[in-house]
């Protein structure tokens, strides 16, 4: 019976998630989870047949869904320091995975993806009429919700990404090269000749 137990405990031990795959999906969670409602909610609207319009899209107000998901969204892609943060330790748990690969595009591509999402689907929502703007001007109503600065932060990304990418590619680099070194496969080392052998072979050289 212990045996069994035991076996049993080390079968379960086996099935649980490494940590390191842990960690890296909460990462990639926070960073793109707003993102991705944002694209599901622009989604129905898209199966829904509705056209960008300040009418509501099928009696539905999905604008101030939508709304509120660019709000949060942008309040995690536009925070630099939370964006990169989050980025590096998913680079580190792939590493810690010996992933080093995946890692290094963590850190290339993350801190770009997280903002440029939400802003592709404020632009695929625009429509005559509905003016985005990085001073904020004007109020944009769409299926029966303004908008507000919802929208207009999309015309401010451009700007950041451009002085976002040679920080995000310079620490990729420095930590893309540091985890290649930690994660690469070590070479076993041989196996110790036991006293005897060592022996026994000077003995056969002798003879």
């Amino acid at each position: 019976m212990l045996g069994e137990d035991q076996d049993f405990d080390s079968v379960v031990t086996e099935e649980k998630p490494p940590v390191a795959l842990i960690i890296f999906v909460l990462c990639i969670t926070v960073l793109l989870g707003p993102s991705l409602l944002v694209w599901i909610i622009r989604g129905v609207g898209f199966a829904a047949q509705c056209a960008p319009g300040p009418d509501l899209c099928r009696g539905m107000t999905l604008g101030g869904g939508l709304r509120d998901a660019l709000s949060l969204a942008w309040g995690i892609s536009t925070d630099l320091l939370l964006v990169m943060v989050l980025a590096t330790i998913a680079a580190v748990a792939c590493f810690a995975a010996r992933r080093p690969l995946s890692g290094t595009l963590c850190l290339l591509l993350l801190p770009l993806i997280t903002p440029v999402l939400p802003m592709l689907a404020v632009l695929v929502s625009k429509f005559d009429g509905c003016d985005i703007n990085a001073d904020g001007i004007g109020n944009c109503t769409l299926w029966g919700a303004q908008m507000g600065r919802s929208f207009h932060v999309a015309a401010t990304i451009p700007d950041m990404i451009y002085g976002l990418v040679p920080y995000s590619v310079a620490i990729a680099l420095m930590i893309g090269l540091l985890g290649w070194f930690l994660a690469r496969p070590k070479t076993p080392a041989p196996p110790p000749i036991h006293a005897t052998a060592r022996i026994r072979r000077f003995g056969d050289e002798e003879l």
